[in-house]
């Protein structure tokens, strides 16, 4: 036992308790038995008295003597129980308390070097405390502010619009007020953006001693915020500005449209009137041209005496110069035709093989110094097309590589299928086409000039017939030229079967078209 224990009150007072209990107890026992055998057996024998003696005194002392022990070992132990139990109360409660105090310290040390400014105030509004980050923020040091009343940091002008009382009562209200922009002015006169947030404090007993408050300096934040709209609102005047430019203009193109459609329907009229006087000069020339041409050759098949060679000659050159206007008045009806939209296609199936030997044999009977490469194909599938408008683009095909070929130089017509369309070229080894002026070769009117001495005659029109004319039955027609090697046409018309069921009869040309 130590004597921590034995300095319990309440075991000091059981045992002060069993010392004037125990002797009194153990007298009276011994009296009571003394008394018993005094009255009870006088007639004993000595030595009976002496075994009761023995058994009596022999286990009264040591049963008391056990019990008395007894019941100090228990009421040590309990006693020790006690004591270490409120040892354990006492330990964690220190423990508690030291904890608390950690916290404490470290809640101050936080405070202290927050870079937030945290401040406490009085009920009066007076600066009871000022920490680390309040110093960095307004400039002034705890020793200059504490006591005083914080309007030391609010601007003349905020205080005077009575946000002060403002703040009081808002706190006192709702007990707290969080992220308040305003502003305060630091020491050296800074005006500082901060976010206030202010908290009522109590003490135990629910009294109000006071308020806390935190301010966030975000002068920084306000000042970009500030750039933002004033970026904001140039870029909306800008956008304003161009909106009413773009009105501005729109408005003048939508004019210039309305000028720009007025003048083109002027164009269109003109254009009409021009295709039908074209048309009309056309038709009319054509009917002297063909008296011209069946004279001519009435008088070159006579055997009067006066057509000597001479005038013989000068009759072909008539007639040359005749055929010549004659294709030409033809070429500008059939655009004339086709821009109307009047040119009438009859599509039928065919030999495209034996169009093109016909054609051949047409120019060969010209005697032309340029020999043709006929055909090598065989067996070859029919076309789904008009025969004479697909004659007239192989011969005006044949015709341009004519123009543009040295004397002696050969021109090659092919055809081919490749199980959709019927792939028909004419080649030739002329002067070529620039590769400026291939896409504008199918134009209506353009000419390629030779590049040399000779003279080339022509009107434009015969390529520009032949895109058309080739479109408008299915087909598509291009140029690979090298320039100083030559150039190959090409032009394709549906396959018998799959044209019909796309071109189907009779059917007209449109006025539009690709180029």
């Amino acid at each position: 036992m130590t004597l921590s224990f034995f300095a319990s009150k309440d075991l000091r007072a059981r045992l002060a308790w069993l010392r004037s209990v125990l002797p009194f107890a153990v007298f009276l026992g011994v009296l009571l038995y003394e008394l018993s055998k005094f009255l009870f057996s006088p007639n004993l024998t000595e030595n009976l008295h002496f075994f009761l003696d023995l058994v009596v005194y022999g286990t009264i002392g040591p049963v008391t003597i056990w019990f008395t022990i007894n019941w100090i070992s228990q009421r040590v132990e309990e006693s020790e129980k006690a004591l270490a139990a409120k040892a354990q109360a006492e330990r964690e409660q220190e423990r508690a308390v030291q904890a608390a105090h950690e916290q404490e310290r470290l809640l101050a040390t936080v405070c202290s070097n927050s870079a937030d400014a945290i401040i406490t105030l009085d009920n009066d509004g007076i600066i009871q405390t000022w920490n680390r980050g309040a110093e960095m923020i307004f400039g002034y040091s705890a020793d200059e502010v504490v006591g005083k009343h914080f309007r030391i940091i609010i601007p003349p002008d905020i205080d005077s619009r009575g946000e002060v009382e403002w703040l009081a009562n808002q706190v006192k209200q709702d007990g707290f007020i969080r992220n308040y922009e305003t502003e305060r002015i630091a020491k050296d006169g800074r005006r500082v953006g901060v976010d206030l947030t202010r908290t009522q404090l109590q003490n135990e007993q629910g009294e109000v001693i006071g308020s806390s408050a935190i301010l966030r300096d975000i002068t920084e934040r306000v000042r970009t915020e500030q750039a933002i709209q004033k970026m904001n609102l140039e870029l909306e005047t800008k956008v304003a500005e161009r909106t009413t430019q773009l009105a501005s203009a729109t408005e003048t193109l939508r004019r210039r449209n309305v000028e720009l459609e007025r003048a083109n329907q002027e164009l269109q009229k003109l254009d009409e009137l021009k295709s039908e006087f074209v048309s009309m000069v056309s038709h009319e020339l054509r009917a002297p041209l063909t008296n011209i041409n069946g004279s001519i050759e009435l008088l070159l098949e006579g055997d009067a005496p006066c057509y000597d060679r001479q005038h013989r000659d000068l009759l072909h050159i008539v007639g040359e110069q005749s055929a010549r206007l004659t294709r030409l008045v033809q070429g500008i009806l059939n655009v004339s035709r086709i821009e109307a939209g009047h040119l009438v296609l009859q599509p039928q199936a065919f030999n495209i093989v034996g169009l093109i030997e016909k054609v051949i044999g047409v120019w060969e009977s010209r005697d032309v110094s340029n020999p043709f490469e006929h055909p090598r194909a065989e067996n070859l599938p029919s076309v789904w097309a008009d025969r004479d408008r697909t004659e007239e683009v192989l011969f005006n095909l044949i015709d341009n590589a004519i123009k543009y070929s040295a004397e002696g130089t050969s021109i090659r017509i092919d055809a081919e299928s490749n199980g959709k369309f019927m792939l028909v070229s004419v080649s030739d080894q002329g002067v070529g086409i620039p590769s400026d002026e291939v896409q504008k070769i199918f134009d209506k009117f353009h000419r390629v000039d030779r590049g040399d001495s000779s003279e080339t005659y022509g009107h434009g029109l015969g390529l520009y017939i032949c895109r058309r004319l080739v479109e408008a039955q299915g087909g598509q027609i291009s140029v690979d030229s090298i320039l100083g090697e030559g150039s190959t046409f090409r032009f394709s018309l549906p396959l018998a079967g799959r044209g019909e069921m796309e071109l189907g009869g009779a059917r007209r040309v449109s006025s539009g078209g690709r180029k």
